[in-house]
């Protein structure tokens, strides 16, 4: 067996499975979650669907009704998805040959695989004789839960017929459950929302959260609430507002969830912000995280709440990080208030560094605490400790870093010096950089740099630009390998074009199947000793779609220099 591995994902919509190894993969999904997984990837890729998946569908369901089978509600589950995709038609026609097959496993003791295949019966009408049946089968369960997928189904399969039967299930005298189930048939059905409908959905929800977490027919709050109110923004907001009001905690989180998925989709109406901020003071945590998100997230909202921000950040909130950060976002002043805590604290906002280097003026304490701040990190960033963490840190510094530039301090560049041999890596590194420019010609700096080097170009390169002695540096380049990128750049900055060896050396690096960011230093390197695009241009051109973003920048602004033409 030819077995389909993780390349296959990123070929063309047919993955590179051929029908006779699809066959096979279904049968190992029937018993194993891992080729189940991989079955998944390979019928619903991120481009759309297999082209086999409707053929897909007839040995899926051969292996569901195996009773040897050892994940039956899997490989229906699967189909089901296959089915709601938005180019699952062919799916959809492909079920309506199995209705007995269907039929047959909707009558088992297995609760879920009777779930999944009462689900796939809904894309097999119209079928009044079946939706009979199934309506039946909702009214004999005594547990609502059971009863949301044939009631959902049996609306689907006649909705001519559940449009007399549905509004018995929305009436006030029937469960929660029951009635938020009866407004997704509803919908499903494509029938008219009812001012019936839209009190079954805010009642019942208020009530019941779960009402449809724990069943294969889910449905959304914010899809029944856009149904139910009919596209009009202000009913939905009063749907919204009357299920939090009356609503228990996760009801409310649900509600708060929706207006923050509308508001990082479109600017949400007055009515709706409000609703949403109120949360922020909701007795229940979980509430106030997901409010709060949305809050922080979104430039109306965060204005809008700007005074509770920055009382947030002035009482020590948790969240006062992210709490400064989007008062620095959208500009307002009160975020100079604590700039110095934060830096000190060691509670740096993203933004913080960039804010800071755009003021014309850093006061005495204020610079302090940025190179505090940079010597706590230049001394303990960790590179084997998460890469996220690290990754926020090295953003900081090397913002921090920008930020002392501006200041032009002399006193951050001694202490920077003293303090370099301490540094980890790559923070020494930068640190290094921002002194050989900083601090040219200073000996402290000079000396700083020298008792790191250890031989290295690219430290020894840096010793040069302070204005130490070059000697060490033309040592390390006589004997570093020929396609040592740092060593040729380095060597066409020392020699220019006074060694006509340089250019070939970096002329062997840019033709060469070396890595793309080396390959793109030559090549940038040589337009600057040479003065012809035409030694870089193709290399640029390539680096402006590499897979790191600081290569993409600097591919952009040497394009920009060269005068290329960019889509």
């Amino acid at each position: 067996m030819r077995r389909v591995g993780p390349q296959a994902y990123y070929q063309p919509v047919t993955q590179g499975v051929e029908p006779v190894d699809l066959l096979r993969l279904i049968g190992s999904a029937a018993h194993d979650y891992d080729s189940m997984d991989e079955l998944e990837q390979v019928l619903l890729p991120a481009d759309g669907l297999h082209p086999l998946a409707a053929q897909a569908v007839a040995p899926i369901l051969a292996f569901a009704a195996d009773p040897k089978t050892r994940l039956p509600d899997q490989l229906l589950m699967l189909v089901g998805e296959l089915a709601a995709h938005p180019a699952g038609e062919p799916v959809r026609q492909a079920l309506r040959a199995f209705i007995v097959t269907l039929r047959n496993l909707s009558e088992l003791d297995d609760h879920s695989v009777v779930e999944e295949s009462t689900a796939l019966l809904g894309w097999c009408g119209p079928d009044p004789s079946l939706s009979a049946v199934l309506l039946a089968r909702a009214r004999e369960y005594a547990d609502d839960y059971r009863r949301v997928t044939p009631l959902v189904t049996a609306a689907q399969l006649d909705p001519a017929a559940a449009a007399d039967w549905l509004p018995e299930f929305l009436d006030p005298s029937r469960s929660s459950t029951v009635r938020v189930a009866a407004v997704l048939a509803m919908r499903e059905a494509g029938l008219t929302a009812t001012a019936q409908a839209a009190a079954a959905l805010t009642a019942g929800w208020a009530a019941d959260p779960d009402a449809l977490r724990w069943t294969t027919r889910r449905g959304k709050l914010a899809d029944l609430v856009e149904y139910a109110g009919g596209g009009d923004a202000a009913r939905e907001n009063l749907l919204l507002t009357a299920i939090a009001r009356d609503g228990q905690a996760q009801a409310r989180r649900d509600v708060a969830q929706t207006l923050a998925d509308r508001a990082a989709a479109q600017t949400l109406p007055v009515q709706a912000q409000a609703l949403l901020c109120s949360f922020l003071d909701d007795p229940e945590e979980r509430v106030r995280r997901c409010a709060y998100r949305a809050v922080v997230a979104d430039d109306a909202l965060t204005r809008r709440q700007a005074d509770w921000l920055a009382d947030a950040v002035t009482r020590g909130a948790r969240m006062r990080r992210s709490a400064l950060d989007a008062l620095i976002r959208v500009g307002d002043p009160r975020w100079t208030e604590h700039a110095e805590a934060a830096l000190r604290g060691g509670w740096t906002p993203p933004r913080l560094p960039g804010a800071l280097a755009e003021l014309s003026t850093l006061g005495e304490s204020l610079r302090e605490a940025v190179l505090h701040r940079v010597v706590d990190l230049a001394t303990t960033i960790d590179v084997n400790r998460s890469a996220k963490t690290t990754a926020k840190e090295q953003r900081e510094l090397v913002g921090l870093l920008r930020v002392l530039g501006v200041a032009a301090d002399p006193a951050a560049v001694g202490a920077l010096a003293r303090h370099l041999a301490q540094m980890t890596w790559p923070a020494r590194l930068w640190v290094a950089e921002f002194l050989a420019e900083a601090g040219r010609g200073d000996a402290e700096v000079v000396d700083a740099i020298a008792a790191i080097a250890n031989g290295e170009v690219i430290y020894l390169r840096l010793l040069w630009l302070a204005g130490g002695d070059d000697t060490p540096l033309r040592a390390a380049i006589a004997v570093a390998p020929r396609r040592d990128v740092l060593a040729a750049v380095a060597a066409a900055e020392v020699f220019g074009d006074a060694d006509p060896d340089v250019a070939a050396r970096l002329r062997e690096i840019r033709d060469s199947d070396a890595d793309l960011k080396d390959r793109f230093a030559a090549a940038g390197a040589l337009w600057e000793l040479t003065g012809d695009p035409a030694e870089a241009a193709a290399t640029v051109r390539e680096a402006l779609d590499a897979p790191w973003l600081r290569t993409r920048q600097r591919a952009r602004e040497l394009a920009d220099q060269l005068g290329l033409a960019r889509d």
